[in-house]
């Protein structure tokens, strides 16, 4: 990937963080990103729609480096496993100082509706973090209470993860969010059969 598209990436997931996708113009990426035209944007992206498309890629490559790498650890239990992950969430957003949701929930609520290109990838997104939380409990199956089911406890903690990171950035208060992460750890421990929790 050549530097100025990088550039043109960076300002664009930069502006759509503050203001949102629809609110952000293509002049906007185009001062933001320090290019002399929109012939500079055009020979790089197509649309605006484009360019959403491949921020929201980006930012899954990003999440899924940080979030999903630390669920496939195999050095770790797989309970603290979903714990360093549920941390992991709440220091990427205490980075953005509480400014930004998650890479995908300010998208979803804002694209999904606009683009069925965006909603699909969205939908696959937020399935692939689900799936792997759901496994990650499947794992440890024995050890959960027998009406545990692991991918409603999935659902559940992809829902509160991202409501968390929405609130924080609607109140621009990152403690909001360590409050959270507390409480999930103390429901997925409620979840865990007494004899076994560690």
């Amino acid at each position: 990937m050549t530097q100025k598209r990088m550039q043109i990436l960076d300002a664009a997931a930069e502006l759509i963080a503050e203001k949102g996708f629809v609110q952000t113009s293509v002049d906007d990426v185009i001062a933001r990103a320090g290019l002399s035209g929109k012939s500079h944007f055009y020979h790089y992206f197509k649309s605006k729609e484009s360019l959403g498309h491949e921020v929201l890629a980006r930012q899954f490559d990003v999440l899924a480096e940080r979030g999903l790498a630390i669920l496939r650890e195999p050095t770790l239990d797989p309970i603290e496993r979903l714990h360093v992950f549920i941390d992991s969430v709440v220091a990427l957003q205490a980075e953005r100082g509480g400014r930004s949701a998650s890479p995908f929930g300010a998208l979803a609520t804002e694209m999904a509706a606009m683009d069925e290109g965006f909603r699909v990838r969205i939908a696959r997104v937020f399935r692939s973090w689900t799936d792997e939380i759901a496994g990650l409990l499947g794992q440890v199956k024995d050890r959960l209470e027998d009406d545990a089911d692991p991918m409603r406890l999935a659902r559940f903690i992809v829902a509160t993860l991202e409501g968390a990171t929405t609130m924080a950035r609607m109140k621009r208060d990152v403690s909001l969010m360590h409050g959270v992460a507390t409480d999930l750890k103390r429901f997925v421990a409620g979840h865990v059969k007494k004899t076994t929790a560690a």
